[in-house]
């Protein structure tokens, strides 16, 4: 291991992302800003490193727990490595960290990229705690990156932050107000993903995607001009978009789902609950009837539209009938997918302090609504057998090395025989299910990626 005050040898480092894909995104810009700073090599997690550094979530109580456990478990394979965790967690629960003898440093959203402010510290045996208040940070700041590694599919951050303040979400506290990247900036981002590092298809991530340029007072920019612009600037790129509100689902943005080929036929949902009760109480921006709109229109646009969403069950005063508004319009709306999660109170939002629903309710409610989601997104990928649609290849399957993951255009994973490199755009025909995996035929290769590009 090298000497920690040596600046001429490279640094080893291994990175540990935990929760979404704008975690994902901020952590190749950390290792974008170190990368400026001195010479590093990043190494896998479970290898030898002088920096372990976990870039954490704190959306559930599980995340946290997984975030200390993960701390814990590698100070004791490396005891003399360094051990930083970053993030939501350490933006909003710093103490709860610096509790930890595991850990290091503890550095928040605000000061991750910012290399020369902590990281000597660490590597020179002072404890560090660096949380600052965004007031202090008021503009998007984050460092634009030129690769993402591990990924076949990259990430374009293009908003975070969120002005809303949902009653269960500590999201506003971790990532703070809504802030944006000008479209200019969006765009030469998209560039080095695209047409530097070889990427063929981008996800447009943020906090609150749908709220993008509302603080951008000086420009007039919206999120269906960076959508506009993004898909007529770059033709040969695929675009997919990471989760929007139901209010948020315009006849702008349907109206480029239908004429665009470039934008996948995919949107991602953040739904909630059905329940206008719940929705209220959780003080979402909108109501069940502008979510079954948005999902009708949505699945109006296209053929076999992929059409997830989020669900939170167990919220605290959420009846059987509450319930039933949600399963009910999962059962009648063209869903693919979803995402269940079960209620998690976070320490000082307003839900917490709610009476919760009994555990073993939750825990009923959630199988229900997975059984069901499962048999949605069956019901999906059965419709797709005989169909042709673009899909990128991804990571090759561990055991069966002859064949790679795929994803369609509208969201449906599918593996194929396939030597080509992840990233690669082609045409699949699905053909039949085995072993539980829905299989399919490269019948076409329309864009090879180059070699370099690293699989997912």
């Amino acid at each position: 291991m090298m000497a920690l005050h040596d600046q001429t040898t490279a640094l080893r480092v291994a990175f540990h992302t935990l929760g979404c894909r704008m975690n994902q995104y901020d952590t190749e810009g950390i290792k974008a800003a170190m990368r400026l700073d001195r010479p590093i090599e990043v190494v896998d997690w479970s290898q030898e490193a002088d920096l372990y550094l976990l870039n954490s979530c704190t959306v559930t109580h599980k995340a946290d727990q997984e975030c200390r456990r993960l701390a814990r478990q590698v100070k004791r394979r490396h005891p003399r490595a360094k051990v930083v965790v970053a993030g939501c967690y350490a933006q909003t629960q710093p103490a709860d960290l610096q509790g930890v003898p595991e850990i290091d440093g503890v550095v928040g959203n605000t000061a991750k990229e910012q290399i020369k402010r902590w990281l000597d510290d660490v590597m020179t045996d002072q404890t560090t705690v660096l949380v600052e208040d965004f007031t202090k940070h008021p503009a998007m700041d984050s460092i634009l990156i030129d690769e993402f590694v591990g990924r076949s599919r990259a990430f374009v951050k293009i908003q975070d932050g969120c002005d809303l303040r949902c009653a269960y979400c500590l999201i506003w506290q971790a990532r703070g107000p809504g802030r944006s990247h000008p479209l200019p900036t969006v765009i030469e981002q998209v560039r080095k993903l695209h047409e530097g590092a070889g990427y063929n298809e981008l996800i447009l991530t943020g906090v609150h995607l749908g709220s993008y340029g509302r603080d951008l007072r000086d420009r007039p920019e919206r999120f269906i001009d960076v959508v506009n612009t993004v898909v007529e600037t770059f033709p040969n790129l695929r675009v997919r978009l990471s989760s929007i509100h139901p209010d948020e689902v315009s006849d702008e943005l349907l109206e480029i789902l239908a004429t665009r080929p470039q934008l996948r036929p995919h949107l991602h949902i953040s739904l909630q609950s059905g329940s206008d009760k719940i929705l209220k109480s959780m003080r979402r921006p909108y109501s069940r009837r502008q979510a079954i709109d948005a999902v009708q229109k949505t699945a109006a646009v296209a053929d076999k539209v992929g059409i997830g969403a989020d669900v939170i069950v167990g919220f605290p005063g959420e009846t059987e009938e509450d319930f039933l508004d949600s399963l009910g319009m999962v059962e009648d709306l063209d869903f693919t997918y979803l995402h269940v999660f079960r209620y998690s109170a976070r320490p000082g939002t307003p839900a917490a302090a709610l009476t919760p629903v009994h555990p073993d309710i939750v825990g009923e409610r959630s199988q229900r609504l997975r059984d069901l989601a499962e048999r949605k997104k069956t019901a999906f990928h059965d419709s797709l057998l005989g169909t042709v649609r673009e899909a990128v290849i991804e990571s090759s399957i561990a055991d069966d090395p002859t064949r790679c993951h795929a994803t369609t255009d509208n969201y449906a994973n599918v593996t194929v025989i396939s030597s080509l490199p992840p990233s690669s755009l082609v045409e699949v025909k699905p053909t039949h299910w085995q072993d539980g995996r829905l299989h399919a035929d490269v019948v076409r290769v329309l864009r090879e990626a180059r070699p370099d590009v690293r699989q997912a």
